[in-house]
């Protein structure tokens, strides 16, 4: 796949897998590249339950998302399948607007149909991995959630090594494994991220006017 990018900078790879269908995206790095993936994913209602990335000396990226289709979209209407790669291709590309895609779906979330209120928790763990910082995420399950994530650790500058997503209810629990210039994050970073990640995710349960 990464030989045919002179062809088409975005190659993309769909494939199922037992109950789940698997996902690479190989392409030019960018910033926040994994978190439009997330979000187109979410637009089209698909739960993401594993994601990792991978970046090369020549700057080129291999995202790889794991996710079901919780309304078997691609499953009973197979023709969607070319609808939904050509939709991931042109946000990858930067062709389409992933915010315009989650506008169609946030009213399914409005937060005053809501039935369990979950606070939002964040641990940081730099023991339990040689090379990373782990970071949990409890959270209020909404769509975009994990493109919100990446984009608060994009804009700390954290790769994302592994991202764990699992969903309980309504209530997401996410474990990332992350660097900052290929070193675990220090105490400062952890401090200054939590409070804009807080931030950030209690804004998305805040009714819009």
């Amino acid at each position: 796949m990464a030989l045919n990018l002179d062809k088409d900078p975005v190659q993309l790879d769909l494939r199922p897998n037992r109950q789940l269908f698997d996902l690479t995206v190989i392409t030019r790095d960018r910033t926040r590249l994994f978190a439009d993936v997330a979000g187109a994913l979410a637009a089209w209602g698909m739960n993401i339950v594993k994601a990792g990335a991978f970046s090369n000396e020549a700057g080129v990226i291999v995202d790889s998302f794991h996710f079901t289709d919780v309304f078997h979209t691609l499953e009973l209407n197979p023709s969607e399948k070319d609808r939904f790669l050509s939709n991931l291709h042109d946000v990858v590309a930067q062709k389409t607007s992933v915010d315009q895609l989650l506008k169609a779906r946030r009213h399914l979330n409005n937060p005053s149909n809501l039935r369990v209120e979950v606070a939002t928790r964040l641990q940081f763990d730099s023991e339990s991995s040689t090379h990373s910082t782990l970071l949990q995420v409890i959270s209020q399950d909404v769509p975009g959630l994990l493109r919100q994530i990446a984009l608060s650790l994009a804009a700390h500058q954290c790769d994302i090594k592994v991202a764990l997503i699992d969903t309980e209810g309504e209530t997401a629990i996410d474990v990332f494994y992350l660097t900052r210039r290929e070193k675990k994050l220090s105490e400062q970073v952890q401090s200054t991220l939590a409070a804009d990640l807080t931030s950030g995710l209690n804004a998305m349960r805040t009714p819009t006017v």
